[in-house]
């Protein structure tokens, strides 16, 4: 972003008060003009600023989805709550488990080692807590030992907020924010579900609240769904079909003597990777929170918890099909003390995740402490932070022996890989009068595996019109850490290499190995994005409110496994020296090397939030994102010579030659964000005893492709080697109606996906209509 665009962020303020009717010298304060029930209605949000605040006066784009909307919606778990929200992404790759965007770039910061992508841009918290998979980048969410009977509100930060929370805010932030034991005394709250399909879901709060100084608490719950269907798709043969009749997309060799390939079946069974056709999703959490409040300013939080979970679903390797089954446990300690304005929080997260194809299990600690300090002057304040973070990985792909697709060495050995990182921040706001503010972060990460100092950095500023409306702007620069997969990825492959040739006049097949060795690399460079986003906040009436933000962003860094070939060929020489026949490869290497590569991308959109409270008893809110995403740089799959040579001729007369080739195997594609997704909430509200919701998630359509680079053997076959699918655009239309019997116990009804089957993720499971009978009591 060049320079005038930069100093037009610290005088957008400036110049929209000169357009305005007020002046600074009105010193009467916004929220005195209010009247109680202005008040009242107020959002308070904390993840934009790290401190309480109004929702309608933070500087970045921000959105709260309460406890009351997730009730009256009907979303039965935590990523389906998120298409409550402008600006989310939310997929379901099969019934219960989801890929999750925060406004898009969703195929263009993969691991594209993987078979498809998953997000790895968006930081998600809870409590502050950051869950995230540093193996590989990207959030699991059906391990969270939470659900949505632990959480008070979901707060949801769009664009950069690496500044504020360290790497992998690229696209946004999303906090998960629990509570517990509102009222003095006993608190318990027991719901329960059924439905179609062998849907069932559980949870329980029992906790106690000794006059609001010291609040204990136990939550527990368990969810399953099953799958629509039972086919899996066959990247060979471009359909769906049963387990049985799966063929694999590669096959590595099995015996080196013979050149005998492994088949599905024989593979399947050496790795013990079965399948529970039926299921989508099992879990079962469970968690104990404690808070003691020693002062109004002094306060300790403690939460711990457990979860064990089995899924299918994407975002591993796979030779078959796009979907493997995981079973994961983990459990989590995270601690908050708050004594005056000093903050501490220190925390724990362990696993272990098993998949059925045993080479992508891998173990799990992660240890982080976080330390900052408040000061509050007059028309400034200042919070510096310091942060420290112990990362454990023991995957099969990062020892130092590479892991073998041949001969299946997949066993666990006692050699993690650990890292640790160093961080140091400060956030800064001022406000020279009180319609003005202005916000200014800056944080620095080191990690140990790392040559590089990752920097990110925020500036904002608002400017409060009047009580009514509110302009906003800012500019952020935010990147991904480094990963253990991308740096220490150890792995080998053998492939056959089978062609019939002519020679002396005779056919003859040609059999030859295709040696493939894939590296990770340390001190790489991640992806890095540039935002700038505007935006405007009005209430037109005490009914009717608008939130509009536009956004343009930046990516540059990003990382591709490029190929490096050394290819043999031979060549029968005749006596007058002229090449009577050749053999293309009698034996190859490739290095497969993860390397910053030069491919840009950026992003322009606009979104909007429109609430309208008709009355007391009807709400509607609307809202929506529009986005456009190029690509620039290198963004094709390529070859390019970069060497021959000449060999010796041996007694028989037969040349060698060898060649040295780049390949890009990679396609890079802006194709798979819809241009559009929003949706739209409407609660009906008569009387004490009814309630009715409806809500729609609606995205256009986008597309999925898949390139088998280990079929593309030069520029002629790239698209023999693709698949693609389409996905259309939908309405994902959902209600819920609620009967409250007695002031303890109340029944409901849900429909999900009433307009009937469709695919949201590529290669993945139809999603089917359900529905819920529900039951709630409280005490």
């Amino acid at each position: 972003m060049n320079i005038k665009v930069k100093i037009f962020l610290f005088t957008f303020v400036f110049i929209a008060t000169m357009l305005s009717n007020k002046t600074f010298a009105q010193k009467e304060k916004i929220y005195n003009q209010m009247t109680l029930d202005e008040l009242l209605d107020i959002d308070v949000v904390v993840t934009v600023s790290k401190k309480p605040e109004d929702l309608f006066e933070t500087p970045l784009s921000t959105t709260i989805i309460s406890k009351k909307e997730i009730e009256n919606s009907g979303v039965t778990n935590i990523p389906e709550a998120l298409r409550l929200s402008q600006g989310v992404i939310v997929r379901e790759i099969t019934p219960g488990n989801y890929d999750i965007h925060i406004r898009g770039y969703d195929d263009v910061t993969k691991n594209v080692y993987l078979t498809l992508a998953y997000n790895s841009t968006t930081l998600v918290m809870i409590d502050n807590r950051i869950v995230y998979s540093y193996l590989g980048g990207g959030t699991f969410w059906e391990t969270f030992p939470v659900d949505l009977n632990d959480v008070e509100r979901i707060e949801i930060v769009r664009g950069p907020a690496s500044a504020l929370y360290g790497p992998n805010a690229v696209t946004g932030v999303i906090n998960i924010i629990t509570s517990h034991a509102h009222k003095k005394g006993k608190n318990i709250v027991v719901n329960a579900s059924l439905g179609n399909n062998k849907t069932k879901h559980t949870s329980l709060n029992v906790g106690y609240n000794w006059n609001d100084k010291t609040k204990l608490s136990f939550s527990g719950n368990f969810a399953r769904q099953n799958r629509f269907e039972e086919e899996y798709y066959d990247f060979t043969k471009r359909e769906y079909t049963s387990l049985d009749n799966l063929e694999m997309f590669v096959s590595p060799i099995k015996n080196f003597d013979t050149y005998e390939v492994w088949t599905y079946d024989e593979y399947q069974k050496e790795l013990g990777a079965y399948y529970d056709e039926e299921l989508s999703l099992k879990k079962l959490g469970g968690n104990i929170f404690f808070t003691h409040n020693y002062s109004e300013n002094s306060n300790i939080d403690v939460a711990v918890g457990a979860q064990k979970s089995q899924s299918q679903k994407i975002g591993f390797l796979n030779l078959s099909t796009p979907l493997s089954q995981s079973k994961s446990t983990s459990y989590y300690i995270n601690s908050k003390i708050k004594l005056n304005n000093l903050y501490a929080q220190f925390n724990i997260n362990s696993g272990k995740d098993e998949n059925n194809y045993k080479f992508n299990s891998y173990k799990f600690t992660n240890v982080e402490a976080n330390l900052e300090y408040f000061k509050q002057f007059k028309n400034f304040n200042i919070r510096p932070g310091i942060n420290y973070k112990f990362l454990s990985c023991n995957s099969p792909f990062t020892y130092n022996e590479p892991l073998s697709f041949n001969t299946l060495n997949y066993q666990f050995k006692d050699s993690p890989r650990e890292t640790s990182s160093y961080s140091a921040f400060v956030l800064s706001e001022w406000k020279p009068i009180s319609k003005i503010r202005l916000i200014g972060a800056v944080r620095v990460d080191k990690f140990d595996f790392n040559k590089n100092y990752f920097t990110n950095y925020e500036v904002a500023s608002t400017y409060r019109i009047n009580k009514n409306n509110l302009i906003r702007a800012s500019y952020s620069k935010a990147n991904k850490s480094p990963f253990f997969f991308d740096s220490y990825l150890n792995s080998s492959m053998v492939l056959r290499y089978q062609k019939v040739k002519d020679l002396n006049g005779e056919p003859v097949l040609i059999t030859s190995p295709v040696n493939i060795d894939v590296k990770g690399q340390e001190d790489l460079k991640y992806p890095t994005i540039t935002n700038f986003d505007i935006g405007w906040r009005t209430k037109f009436n005490s009914n009717l409110s608008l939130d509009l933000e536009l956004f343009h962003s930046k990516v540059k860094n990003f990382v591709n496994p490029n190929v490096y070939y050394l290819l043999e060929s031979a060549h029968q020489l005749s006596d007058q020296g002229e090449i009577v026949w050749t053999i293309p490869i009698v034996e190859s290497h490739a290095d497969v090397l993860f390397e910053n590569y030069n491919v840009r991308a950026k992003q322009f959109g606009v979104g909007f939030t429109l609430n309208y409270e008709i009355n007391k008893q009807f709400k509607a809110k609307l809202f929506g994102t529009y986005q456009h995403t190029d690509l620039l740089g290198n963004k094709d799959i390529s070859f390019e010579t970069t060497d021959t040579s000449i060999g010796a001729i041996n007694g028989d007369k037969i040349l060698t030659t060898y060649t040295n080739l780049t390949v890009n195997f990679t396609q890079w594609s802006d194709e798979a964000t819809p241009s559009f997704f929003g949706g739209f909430l409407l609660n009906y509200n008569p009387n004490k005893k009814w309630n009715f919701s409806t809500n729609g998630y609606i995205y256009s359509n986008y597309k999925y492709a898949r390139d088998n680079y280990y079929e593309i053997t030069n520029e002629d076959n790239i698209l023999d080697a693709r698949t693609e699918m389409d996905i259309n655009a939908n309405v994902i239309w959902n209600a819920k109606t609620t009967y409250k019997i007695n002031k303890n116990v109340m029944t409901n009804l849900t429909f999900k996906n009433i307009l009937g089957d469709h695919r949201e993720f590529g290669f993945a499971d139809n999603i089917g209509a359900s529905f819920l009978i529900g039951f709630q009591w409280q005490y």
